[in-house]
């Protein structure tokens, strides 16, 4: 099955009208400054996040792929909704829509287990790509990605969008100051109430019908064979087959900024611990928390999805200053390594942007200008290996050490 089987009734009227749109060339072999054509692959939540920012920076989006029915029609209406003369062709198979033409970038937004093999296949079809974080499932699976993506030339974009956060970028200005002396600790957290309302979870409209349309072998891909299993395909995040759990999921975020103002790639050793203590349809921890060694400072992540107390946030120590960030709302400078209080007077505070639209927006500006996105292939590999090596201890119940010249494990 390479296209879906019917064509929904609210987009027969503009088919005839739109067909000629999809036998353009590709805009990148025409003229740089015209719109790109972009596909999208992966239609759930994160997928229509993404979708909805090429939309509103009025590119095309004319191809679409998932391997359930109901989010292609999801995804389909919002694209009739815009200004787009032409309705997005839609397919079940990701390597048919990668046959589409005049195609210049897709959006990768898939459960992790499927990111290698879709981005590899994306760039080998000549086709820049955004792929959403992590950027793999395995430590071995991102070496190969960026190996597949240098050798193709290819714009690639992965979804760690604190890296397009002009706000981090100052932070790490502040962290290489002379005035902030020397990073000893940082100490990151993403704590949310999930127990009142768990986005993730099955929702209570979810239907036979809907499950009938819903391709499980193409879900479970190279994964363990399964029988059908509701809260795996809606809540994939939290099973090792699919992926790594809060650690890389939210860790992709919060480590990125713990190694981007501190200014190192990698971590010499790891210790995590934790548990699954309230959703027990999880296999992966639903706290969790890890410690980092990164030689020149140490730091911490905390996430838990039962207790949201705490919010999102970072704390960075210097030998003379204290930056205090909000995830939500802003950064705060303080020009003090004493105790902050509520009558502590910062130096300097700043707000915090919404990254998602200036990280789309970035890529998109990368596939006309040529020039090496935000966050390229190297830098996702970096950050969700510090993650993957917190699974591995947590796993493994010992340290972790890590060689970052050999890109081995050697010693845990």
């Amino acid at each position: 099955m390479s296209e879906s089987p019917s064509r929904r009734s609210f987009l027969q009227s503009s088919v005839a009208v739109g067909a000629a749109a999809f036998a353009v060339p590709s805009v990148l072999a025409a003229n740089a400054n015209e719109k790109l054509n972009v596909g999208l692959i992966g239609c759930g939540n994160r997928g229509k996040a993404l979708i909805r920012e090429v939309l509103k920076l009025k590119h095309n989006v004319v191809a679409i792929c998932d391997i359930a029915e109901f989010r292609l029609n999801d995804v389909a209406k919002i694209v009739a909704l815009t200004e787009q003369k032409a309705p997005a062709k839609e397919y079940a198979e990701f390597r048919k829509l990668l046959e589409c033409e005049g195609l210049d970038a897709v959006v990768i937004a898939t459960p992790d287990h499927h990111h290698r093999d879709m981005l590899i296949a994306a760039v080998d079809a000549g086709k820049d790509a955004y792929i959403e974080k992590p950027l793999s499932k395995l430590i071995e699976e991102g070496r190969e990605m960026i190996e597949a993506v240098r050798k193709a030339k290819r714009i690639v974009q992965v979804g760690n969008q604190r890296h397009s956060g002009p706000h981090w970028r100052r932070c790490r200005d502040v962290i290489e100051s002379n005035d902030f002396g020397n990073l000893v600790f940082a100490k990151v957290w993403d704590t949310r109430n999930w127990v009142k309302h768990d986005p993730f979870a099955v929702p209570e409209s979810f239907t036979k019908d809907q499950e009938k349309q819903i391709d499980w072998a193409a879900f479970l891909g190279k994964a363990p064979k399964r029988e059908f299993n509701a809260n795996r395909y809606w809540s994939w995040r939290w099973y090792w087959d699919y992926a790594g759990g809060l650690m890389t999921d939210i860790g992709a975020h919060q480590l990125d900024i713990v190694q981007w103002l501190g200014g190192i790639d990698a971590p010499k050793s790891v210790m995590a611990h934790g548990g699954r203590y309230h959703f027990k349809h999880w296999e992966t921890p639903d706290v969790l928390s890890g410690t980092w060694d990164y030689g020149a400072f140490a730091a911490t992540f905390h996430v838990e999805f039962i207790n949201g107390a705490d919010g999102v946030g970072a704390t960075f120590y210097g030998t003379k200053q204290t930056l205090v960030a909000d995830a939500d709302k802003e950064i705060r400078l303080y020009n003090t390594t004493e105790k902050i209080t509520p009558d502590t007077e910062p130096k300097e505070v700043w707000k915090v942007e919404s990254e998602t639209p200036l990280h789309v927006k970035n890529w998109l500006e990368c596939c006309k200008s040529r020039k090496e996105p935000n966050s390229p292939v190297e830098l996702g590999h970096k950050v969700v290996v510090a993650a993957h090596l917190a699974n591995l201890s947590y796993r493994s119940g010992k340290r972790v050490y890590w060689d970052s010249d050999r890109q081995e494990v050697i010693g845990g």
